[in-house]
């Protein structure tokens, strides 16, 4: 990732939510929906590991849906994870929700985990073995048959479809309230930060991690969700 265009312990991460809000169509549903998605796949007292943490959101909107589960938020970013931990702090109820400074390679391997999700975090990732190295970290930290959601920005620039809803994308921005200074630095962010890949590869890079059952359960715009199983071994 380019620390440069996002950098997520600078001025990005400060306003990282804010802009979320602003840019990524269904924001504030999509972590409600994530859990009413995989809740009949969790026992009780599942073990969640977050990659990608960011300012806890997702965290404790889990904890409000399934008040049993055991969530563990890895994030590389100290601001990020600063936040998380205060919004966290804020509900009272932290019991049972743990934070790790790093990356999904730095998590411990055992005990194995239930579920795992990757939310608005594989895009940041080259793929350059990057994308594959960081699906397959997560895959090795799950129990078989495990639960994981994957929701990212992706496309084929060049391709018809991107030509299509890139520039549809940039107009939602402006329709959410956008200065056009605004725009132009957000879209110098992305051609510097973001590796798109078209959601067939990241489909492959998943099967390729060992992730087996595809089933999409968000699209919009460029941006795309999914559940999958993890094989046995």
């Amino acid at each position: 990732m380019d620390e440069g265009a996002f950098n997520f312990d600078g001025d990005y991460g400060q306003g990282y939510e804010a802009l979320a809000r602003q840019v990524i169509p269904g924001y504030l549903t999509l972590f409600p929906m994530v859990g009413a998605v995989i809740d009949p796949d969790l026992p009780q007292g599942a073990r969640v590991l977050v990659v990608g943490c960011g300012t806890g959101i997702e965290l404790v909107t889990f904890r409000e849906i399934r008040p049993d589960l055991r969530l563990h938020g890895v994030d590389p970013s100290a601001q990020m994870l600063d936040l998380a931990r205060q919004r966290v702090a804020r509900t009272g109820d932290a019991e049972g929700i743990s934070f790790q400074l790093g990356y999904a390679a730095d998590v411990p391997l055992a005990p194995r985990f239930d579920a795992a999700t990757l939310i608005n975090v594989l895009h940041f990732v080259p793929d350059d073995g990057g994308k594959a190295a960081l699906l397959r970290d997560i895959a090795r930290r799950l129990k078989p048959g495990g639960v994981f959601v994957l929701f990212d920005l992706h496309g084929d620039p060049g391709s018809e479809e991107h030509e299509r809803y890139m520039p549809a994308w940039e107009r939602y921005w402006r329709i959410r309230g956008m200065s056009a200074e605004e725009m132009a630095a957000f879209k110098d962010r992305i051609q510097h930060g973001i590796h798109f890949a078209p959601a067939a590869r990241v489909l492959e890079l998943a099967r390729e991690a060992g992730f087996a059952e595809p089933r999409r359960f968000y699209r919009s715009l460029l941006y795309g969700g999914w559940t999958f199983r993890l094989q046995g071994e």
